[in-house]
């Protein structure tokens, strides 16, 4: 999983890992490892992973690729890869996630504008009335429409 030439800022990024790669990253013994952990000397996540800062605090530096051979190497190698992998599929959802939120805004926010237009016409529309209504420029009421319903209310 770790090899020699990987950085602290690597391991960083992965900062949970499950017992069996606890078991490749230090070294140790399945039974060391389990121990460990019955015993409280190492401490597990509540989903039952271990956090790499908890490896090193307890172990020291992970095991390097000279202090194994060729198949743990590849193995720890694969892994590595698997969790870069793993991290860019994460980072490609909350991407993705993120944008249709953005996309979900967007659409909201053009209907709130569109809204916004319309009232705006509608302001103006009567503003306008008004404005005319202020210079007397509306043309008379139909006086024979207003003599009948004049007729119709009190007749």
């Amino acid at each position: 999983m770790i090899c020699s030439d990987t950085t602290f800022e690597e391991v960083n990024k992965m900062p949970i890992v499950s017992r069996k790669d606890a078991i490749i990253l230090t070294g140790k013994s399945h039974a060391t490892i389990y121990r460990h952990l019955r015993s409280g000397k190492l401490s597990k996540t509540p989903d039952g992973g271990i956090d790499t800062s908890e490896l090193l605090r307890v172990y020291g530096a992970f095991v390097s690729g000279g202090d194994t051979n060729d198949t743990h190497i590849d193995t720890k190698n694969s892994v590595v890869d698997t969790y870069k992998t793993e991290k860019s599929d994460t980072e490609k959802k909350m991407l993705k996630e993120q944008i249709e939120m953005l996309k979900e805004q967007i659409e909201m926010l053009k209907s709130q504008l569109s809204d916004t237009k319309i009232q705006l016409q509608r302001t103006q529309s009567k503003e306008d009335k008004l404005f005319n209504l202020m210079e007397n420029r509306l043309p008379p009421p139909n006086e024979q429409s207003v003599i009948n319903l004049l007729k119709k209310k009190f007749l």
